[in-house]
């Protein structure tokens, strides 16, 4: 007699995992092709999520979204590894409707990631490599730290002017102040109580702290930028005018594969240097610069730019044209949108 099998096989199915990402737990929604199966939460753990999957839908395909952020690309890369196709996707590129704007709840965030996944109205973000993030990071590091740098010694001066400490005469000058005569001068300040001369000796022990690690990650810096990954197109990039070896350094680990940008204009969407643009019948309206953009790159370009067009003819020529019938900080974005040209073709013509 036949006897009947009572395992399950999902094969060729499809199912869509809508995941909103905390800390703690996660709400997951789960959809087939033809309908919404279940919305749940769980523990911020891939390998539960995995393990559901096989358990109760055993040989589908199964596909999974999560929004962009603070938890960058460790889910997707544990996904994938146990065999689920994870998106990352930038969330202003997430369909939302009025309601969900006004109820945000992290089962309706998960919701309608599924929905939209299912929808294939999803377009992935690239996922760097390891080894280039972690390149990137120590870049941000040392970016993060300059800001300290900054902020510490705007403390001290403010400690000075309020306790009345004047400056000697030798350090009258603003560009006298931070040297290592200046240093020594700071730490050799006696206040009439000890726990003032305290607080200033700490502030400026951080900053000491500080400005050694700048020189830490800045050499390591120098040395990746001769690594075989970077070298040619640093080399190029740094003949750019306006671009030295942070510059570039930071245009290559926030770019990445200059490859998955299909044009000029994708790269400068990317960096944000396009504007906003509203068009209705024969009226076509541009605006601003677009808010959506990469952080780490907008404001590092528009400085270079600057720098070139105090170093390079062209781009002062360029500057200048630009200026003549506009605003100074419009022609300036027009330059920069130059010079991000002028980056990607280099970095094109060194990958083909």
């Amino acid at each position: 007699m036949q006897t009947q099998s009572n395992e399950v096989d999902f094969s060729g199915q499809n199912f869509y995992c809508g995941i909103d990402i905390h800390k703690k737990n996660w709400a997951v929604t789960i959809e087939t092709d033809d309908m919404s199966l279940k919305t749940f939460t769980q523990d911020a753990n891939p390998d539960l999520l995995v393990k559901y999957l096989n358990r109760n839908y055993p040989g589908g395909r199964y596909i999974a979204a999560y929004e962009a952020g603070y938890f960058g690309f460790t889910t997707q890369r544990k996904l994938a590894k146990q065999g689920v196709e994870c998106l990352v996707i930038n969330p202003s590129d997430i369909p939302t409707t009025h309601k969900e704007k006004d109820q945000k709840r992290d089962p309706v965030d998960s919701r309608k990631i599924a929905r939209s996944l299912r929808a294939g109205q999803l377009k992935p973000i690239w996922v760097p490599p390891v080894t280039l993030i972690q390149d990137r990071q120590l870049i941000r590091t040392r970016k993060l730290l300059v800001k300290d740098r900054v902020r510490t010694k705007n403390r001290i001066k403010a400690f000075l002017q309020l306790h009345g400490i004047e400056y000697p005469e030798r350090f009258i000058k603003v560009q006298s102040h931070w040297s290592k005569a200046f240093i020594k001068w700071l730490e050799g300040i006696q206040l009439e109580g000890p726990s003032g001369t305290e607080a200033l000796q700490s502030l400026v022990r951080i900053l000491k702290h500080t400005r050694d690690e700048l020189v830490i990650l800045s050499k390591r810096i120098k040395e990746i930028s001769e690594d075989i990954r970077y070298h040619q197109a640093y080399t190029n990039l740094k003949a750019i005018p306006g671009i030295g070896r942070l510059t570039a350094m930071t245009i290559l680990t926030e770019v990445g594969d200059i490859n998955r940008f299909r044009s000029v204009d994708a790269f400068r969407s990317f960096i944000g240097l396009i504007p906003r643009s509203h068009s209705s019948g024969e009226k076509d309206y541009k605006g601003r610069i677009t808010k959506r953009k990469s952080v780490n790159l907008r404001s590092l370009l528009v400085e270079a730019a600057w720098s070139a067009i105090r170093a390079d003819p062209g781009y002062l020529y360029i500057f200048n044209q630009y200026k003549s019938r506009m605003e100074t900080n419009k022609a300036i974005v027009r330059t920069t949108r130059k010079l991000a040209n002028h980056i990607y073709f280099t970095l094109r013509e060194i990958n083909r």
